[in-house]
């Protein structure tokens, strides 16, 4: 049997099997509306061991999440519930498999287990209630994450499975509503309960009611087939999870579980600068390789994939000081100066209009060249033409303006004649001293815009923090930015 005749016996079976609103997101899942309690429901005010139900969190297809008062403790904990509805053997021996797995893990970027226990049917654990909100959250909002904080959660999800795979086992269902951010910026690894022995007997995924256990959005293509399952199954739901959150788009759509599977097994890799161009390279390429088809195509091992975004990070490059970024100014200045004395001020307007456009595209002036440094977005990636011509406006604005006056009255000679003449009128003299006063203001607040660089942690100045840019050194010649 070929491996299309395979896959085409998994999709058959899946079409049979499948309910397709499993493919939406699991914020859109059907919430529990019934105004009238159920037998043997849970609901807010009921009591689990010394445990009190405040209010229903979220909801799946393997228990329900409260939000719940351990008085013992006297905190507030996420409580997950299997009812007496879903409570048959086989959910509840997930749940404790669940919390099992959980609990075998010491690792910062996973949920920790408090406490597990039943109380009359209902079966259920205590885990930290993660302050904050999933990373499908963001989906929600119609927003997608900045290429360097994805980069930094990813690398915190990928420690987080390298300790559950170093505890022996793998998640299988890993995807942006399973990763909490918390209000400390640092993202958690919640819901083991698809987790999978490592080097367990290969058995297909489909349980015995003919339910797909993962998530078809996200789910590798090993996952759906009867294989040995490995760890680079959640690499590649990784991928897809980050291919996501950072293109606001799913690396795959369609318009049923059935078609979206089969996605995953043929349709190629889509690449992630092809929906958003600011992702830098070394990121996008690592997203693609987690995302490849073959499990032997993508990482060999955790420590490899945080090692190659440790190396991706846009710290690499050193931010440039205030000392050497002033001694580019002044080089650009004195070519400047030079262009004004041989061709004239019009010719030097053409000149920094011509390296406000290079340096959108390029990032260098003449004078970075020079000292090796180089402007580009805070993401590491080029400013493009309309940010890098905003951040020249906004740090060249002082500069435009005397240029502008210097041109208005024909060069800076008859400038001065002018302001000389009018001091020596005495009705002129008030308005002088103003224009004076106000020239040495905007002088002063115009070198302290430029000299936060000097003191801000990134050295970056104002108009750096305006335009959402950067100045870092070249280490070894200019290097190729990613569009």
């Amino acid at each position: 049997m070929t491996v299309g005749d395979e896959m085409l016996g998994v999709l058959q079976t899946l079409d049979a099997t499948l309910d397709p609103p499993s493919l939406a997101a699991p914020s859109a899942r059907v919430r529990a509306r019934a105004a009238d309690r159920e037998p043997g429901a849970v609901v807010p005010g009921d009591k689990l061991d010394h445990f009190t139900i405040e209010r229903e969190l979220g909801r799946g297809g393997m228990g329900i999440v409260y939000v719940a008062h351990d008085r013992a403790l006297d905190r507030r904990v996420a409580l997950k519930v299997v009812t007496p509805k879903r409570g048959d053997q086989l959910a509840v021996e997930r749940l404790f498999r669940e919390a099992r797995a959980q609990a075998r893990l010491a690792s910062p970027y996973v949920v920790p287990i408090h406490f597990v226990g039943r109380a009359g049917a209902a079966a259920y654990f205590a885990m930290e209630l993660v302050a904050g909100e999933s990373l499908e959250a963001v989906l929600d909002r119609g927003e997608r994450l900045d290429p360097e904080h994805a980069r930094i959660l990813m690398n915190e999800v990928a420690k987080g499975l390298a300790s559950a795979h170093a505890a022996g086992f793998i998640h299988r269902d890993i995807k942006p509503s399973n990763l909490l951010l918390g209000l400390d910026g640092h993202v958690k690894i919640a819901d083991f309960g698809l987790a999978k022995p490592v080097g367990a007997s290969p058995v297909s995924t489909l349980t015995r009611d003919g339910v797909v256990l993962g998530t078809p959005m996200y789910m590798a293509p090993e996952q759906t087939r009867a294989d040995g399952v490995d760890h680079r199954a959640d690499m590649y739901a990784l991928g897809c999870s980050f291919f996501h959150l950072l293109t606001g788009e799913p690396p795959y759509d369609a318009e049923n579980a059935v078609e979206l599977l089969s996605k995953h097994f043929t349709a190629p890799v889509p690449s992630v600068r092809s929906r958003v161009r600011d992702v830098p390279l070394p990121l996008a390429t690592i997203v693609e390789r987690l995302m490849q088809k073959e499990p032997e195509e993508r990482f060999a091992s955790y420590d490899d994939l945080v090692r190659a975004l440790d190396a991706a990070g846009a710290v690499g490059d050193e931010p440039a000081g205030f000392a050497i970024r002033a001694a580019a100014v002044a080089i650009d200045l004195a070519i400047a100066a030079t262009i004004v004395e041989v061709a004239g001020p019009i010719a030097a307007a053409v000149y920094f209009a011509a390296i406000a456009v290079v340096q959108s595209l390029r990032g260098q002036t003449p004078g970075k060249y020079l000292v090796r440094i180089r402007a580009e977005r805070a993401a590491g990636t080029r400013l493009g033409l309309v940010r890098g011509l905003a951040r020249f406006a906004i740090a060249a604005w002082l500069p435009v303006l005397v240029s502008i006056m210097v041109l208005a009255t024909r060069g800076h000679e008859d400038l001065l004649a002018i302001i000389d003449r009018a001091s020596e009128i005495e009705q002129m003299k008030t308005l002088v001293t103003a224009f004076a006063l106000g020239n040495a203001a905007l002088s002063i607040v115009y070198v302290a815009c430029l000299g936060l660089a000097a003191v801000h942690p990134d050295k970056r100045a104002v108009h750096d923090l305006l335009s959402g840019s950067r100045v870092v050194h070249v280490r070894s010649g200019p290097r190729a930015i990613p569009l």
